[in-house]
């Protein structure tokens, strides 16, 4: 009953201390899905993703990590663990579906960010929209159609907690009718990719989906997005290993993962808390729309 509470607090149960609590109830991590595999992670060069990118490597798996700084990579440590990089970036959409690209056992899409400001992506969404989810679902679509991905193959999408409070609204990715607001685009995009998570494991249901958000984590990118935040909580942000451990658990279930669930602290989690949130089929359908058009684009 004292751990249901602290989760319904959220502060203590997406910080540091709900991760440590959380973890108490973990079991051993059975590596068998992970060892020999490859994995693509996209923005793999710093925070959650390069230590998801580290974890998988020390467990015995080939690891390619994109980024859009090549200089970035050189400068981590992941290239002395074996780690190979791909220069792509998200947000140019000829980038994601021509770079070539080999062929995975499994996908993970954590490219992240928030810009302080508005820029737009061929006047059609704002950089933020259009590199989370825009992008990787034509990078999930792009290793689908191509068999870049053998069958049940994992695809991960990293989310965030903040899209709890966000219903999903799709009448002004440009910001035209309103003042832009990086926090507010940011979780109307993860709130998107919770949708398309479900949405996609429903259309191809030849593969393992899942999405997760990290908790509260320390990474250089949230420092630099919301300095005011990350002073505020200090010590109580989880490390970049925290923020991984669910991915790297759901990626090691494999197949046996119930596809299109979301999670947290390697648990379901319910993606409605708040009524007001639920968008309509409707709505829905202009999300996969939108997807479906942004792809036959950049197949003419």
């Amino acid at each position: 009953m004292f751990d249901t509470l602290k989760d319904y607090s959220i502060l203590y149960s997406f910080d540091r201390s709900g991760y440590r609590r959380h973890a108490r109830h973990f079991k051993p991590v059975d590596n068998r899905h992970i060892r020999d595999k490859r994995f693509l992670v996209t923005g793999g060069t710093s925070g959650i993703g390069a230590s998801l990118a580290e974890r998988l490597a020390d467990n015995g798996a080939r690891v390619t990590v994109t980024g859009r700084n090549r200089d970035k990579f050189e400068r981590s440590s992941l290239a002395g663990k074996g780690i190979d990089f791909i220069e792509l970036d998200m947000a140019d959409f000829l980038d994601v579906t021509q770079s070539p690209l080999d062929r995975f056992d499994g996908l993970v899409c954590n490219a992240g960010g928030m810009p302080d400001q508005l820029k737009l992506v061929n006047d059609d969404y704002d950089l933020i929209f259009a590199s989370q989810v825009i992008g990787h679902y034509l990078l999930i679509r792009r290793c689908i159609e191509q068999d870049l991905l053998p069958e049940n193959a994992p695809i991960h999408i990293t989310s965030s907690g903040g899209m709890y409070l966000q219903k999903l609204e799709l009448d002004d990715l440009c910001w035209q009718e309103a003042p832009y607001d990086k926090v507010k685009s940011y979780a109307n995009a993860k709130r998107a990719q919770v949708i398309l998570n479900e949405e996609l494991a429903h259309r191809y249901p030849g593969y393992t989906f899942s999405c997760s958000h990290p908790g509260w984590v320390g990474t250089d990118a949230l420092r630099e997005a919301l300095p005011g935040f990350s002073e505020r909580l200090g010590k109580r942000l989880r490390t970049n290993e925290e923020g991984a451990d669910t991915i790297y658990w759901c990626l090691a279930q494999g197949p046996e993962l119930p596809s299109g669930k979301f999670w947290f602290d390697r648990e379901p989690r319910k993606t409605y808390p708040f009524f007001w949130t639920k968008e309509s089929r409707m709505t829905r359908e202009r999300l996969l729309a939108l997807c479906e058009t942004a792809w036959a684009e950049q197949q003419a």
